[in-house]
């Protein structure tokens, strides 16, 4: 997983660096969304998932191939947080709650999720937020980009 996760940072590094155009960033596609992500922080991120998530949710984030259906109706099956689930359609706010608060299943009052408040500082939290959000394929950010705006009361 240590090879994976440095392999994704030199990924994120190396257009930069192999730029021909020196300093200058690479554009994005048009209505694509930028990402800000310190590289410090999704490799802590990155760290992180790996020791506390990486047991339930996958090594990158992919979840239990059962996740929508799981097969015994007891097994709670941990679903994808790298795009290719429900995450994206919640806030930044709502993916750290639930990582602070867990998940309780209401029909039976059992946790399928531990909730890590207490074990986790909040730094955590948002470098960990980070790290996946990162693995979002950029059509799948630029959504939740449009749909957290569209969330914003305005004034």
């Amino acid at each position: 997983m240590k090879r994976t996760v440095w392999a994704f940072v030199a990924a994120l590094l190396l257009p930069a660096a192999c730029s021909k155009e020196g300093d200058k960033a690479a554009a994005p596609a048009p209505g694509i969304a930028m990402r800000h992500f310190d590289s410090a922080s999704i490799t802590r991120g990155a760290r992180l998932f790996e020791e506390h998530c990486v047991i339930c949710h996958g090594p990158q984030a992919q979840g239990h191939p059962d996740w929508q259906t799981p097969s015994d109706g007891i097994f709670a099956a941990a679903p994808p947080l790298n795009g290719t689930g429900n995450d994206w359609k919640r806030s930044r706010i709502e993916l750290a709650a639930t990582i602070r608060n867990g998940v309780r299943r209401k029909s039976d009052k059992v946790d399928v999720m531990p909730a890590w408040k207490g074990r986790l500082k909040d730094q955590d939290i948002e470098d960990m937020l980070n790290w996946l959000q990162s693995l979002w394929p950029a059509e799948v950010y630029d959504a939740w980009t449009k749909t957290q705006a569209a969330a914003i009361p305005k004034s």
